[in-house]
């Protein structure tokens, strides 16, 4: 039975815009316009508003925007295609985390939801639910937070009046102690009303409340912890420098003998020696990129990768863009690291060892982020154009490691046998084996080895539960269904 998870009757403009930027869409495979649709997400994840000046905010946040509806176009279009392909469910979870961001929360779990439907036992199934889940727990915080600080921040200081008010030493100290816990539970309900917000991606909304807290309760100990929650909303969320650096110098000046003071002032110590270092690192090879070939670049041509940069320099700038990404990821931005690994893949393509090396690391940065899927496709990515690379067997074992992430069972058990079979004496070789060895078990003896019932979402210790008996009960369910 063919169910309609999502109405995608409110998304059809998006998809028309999708289909007029790509041309002819039907001819397009589908695994290019997910490849398109990533690449336009992750230019709009890894922009920096920049809070300057509100022109450029404002420019910054519809360039971001454009970005975003490009990808979400394109997703939309995958899963109008092809609702029920393998694309669709990734397609569905990249199209509820773009909403999310939008604080759209209803269609972010309409999406989620529509992943469940479709593949309740699968790796972005289980995300899905856990997605569901935390986006209902996080809006009732932040009702219950609400309500709690609105009942307690008036009374707080009604009570407080009251003290002041009173002549007898037991009242002071009742009233006193009154007002003191009811401005506790005022204050940790906004500090846990923007958490929440944060946890939900909503930043703007996390730091205007983090901001409340310490213009309401600046005596309170959560006053320093809710500054420096700012600066960290803008420095690892936001990737917004010019934003963060004074929420931290505040945390420095309004509360000087706190932990989280000590804490800013090595942070940003740290941070001005690495925005410093990425920033000559970006002018060199401004400076010796060739200008001819960009407005070549510019006007339409194709330029070989050996034309952009000036003749001798090649080695220099791979080194460049090497640094550039391992300062990104020492602050913790993956999506500026990624871009800086995949400018030299592509700019410096004949330069095979620093080519590969940059591809293994964009799939290493997927992997440690939990985009497990994307670090599949970027390790399968090196392998391909770099397979003598030197991090050819790290690359096969991590993406076993990937697959079997993802509850691809079969396609795990493949890729740990293939690192057994090319790297019999390295670092990985015994925990690959045993992994092979639990996964060719047939405990129950009913045919299926270990991995093929996890695949299937069977258990191989009841021989009365497996992928063949479940098919069955689903071909019988669906036949029913349609009677």
């Amino acid at each position: 039975m063919n169910r309609c998870f999502v109405n995608l009757a409110p998304y059809i403009a998006l998809v028309i815009i999708a289909a007029v930027i790509t041309g002819c869409a039907n001819v397009m495979p589908l695994s290019v316009k997910v490849q398109n649709a990533d690449r336009k997400f992750e230019q709009a994840q890894g922009m920096t508003i920049r809070a300057d000046t509100p022109e450029n905010r404002k420019t910054d946040l519809a360039k971001r925007k454009e970005l975003y509806d490009t990808a979400l176009a394109g997703y939309l279009e995958i899963i109008a295609q092809d609702p029920n392909g393998k694309y669709a469910t990734y397609s569905h979870f990249q199209a509820a985390a773009i909403y999310k961001k939008r604080f759209e929360w209803d269609k972010s779990t309409e999406h989620y939801q529509a992943i469940v439907d479709i593949a309740p036992a699968g790796f972005l199934g289980g995300r899905a639910k856990s997605s569901i889940a935390d986006i209902r727990k996080n809006r009732d915080v932040i009702k219950d937070n609400r309500r709690t600080y609105q009942n307690h921040a008036p009374l707080s200081k009604d009570l407080a009046m009251r003290a002041k008010e009173a002549t007898a030493p037991e009242d002071i100290e009742l009233y006193n102690q009154q007002a003191q816990d009811s401005r506790d539970k005022a204050v940790r309900a906004l500090y846990d009303e923007a958490r929440a917000y944060q946890t939900l991606g909503n930043s703007e909304e996390a730091i205007k409340q983090f901001e409340r807290v310490v213009a309401e309760f600046p005596e309170h100990r959560l006053a320093p912890q809710a500054q420096f929650q700012v600066g960290n909303i803008y420095f690892y969320e936001l990737y917004d420098y010019i934003g963060g650096w004074p929420a931290y110098i505040k945390v420095i000046e309004k509360f000087p003998d706190s932990y989280e003071a000590s804490d800013a002032e090595t942070l940003l110590k740290e941070t001005e020696t690495t925005l410093t270092e990425i920033a000559q690192d970006q002018a060199d090879i401004k400076k010796y990129t060739n200008q001819k070939a960009l407005d070549y670049i510019q006007a339409g041509r194709d330029v070989l990768p050996s034309d952009l940069y000036v003749a001798g320099y090649a080695d220099r700038i791979a080194q460049n863009f090497q640094n550039i990404g391992s300062g990104w990821v020492k602050m913790r931005n993956y999506p500026a690291a990624i871009a800086a690994y995949r400018k030299l893949a592509e700019n410096l393509s004949y330069k095979k060892f620093h080519a590969a090396d940059a591809l293994f690391r964009i799939g290493d940065l997927y992997q440690k982020d939990g985009q497990y899927q994307r670090a599949i496709a970027a390790f399968e990515d090196m392998l391909d154009k770099a397979p003598e690379s030197t991090w050819r067997d790290e690359a096969v074992y991590q993406q076993a490691v990937c697959f079997r992430a993802v509850r691809e069972f079969e396609k795990a058990y493949d890729a740990f046998k293939a690192y057994m079979s090319i790297d019999k004496e390295g670092k990985y070789y015994r925990e690959a084996e045993q992994i092979v060895r639990q996964y060719e078990l047939d405990q129950d003896g009913d045919g299926f080895k270990f991995y093929v019932e996890q695949e299937a979402g069977t258990s191989d210790k009841d021989p009365n539960d497996n992928p063949d008996v479940k098919k069955q009960q689903a071909e019988a369910a669906e036949a029913a269904g349609g009677m």
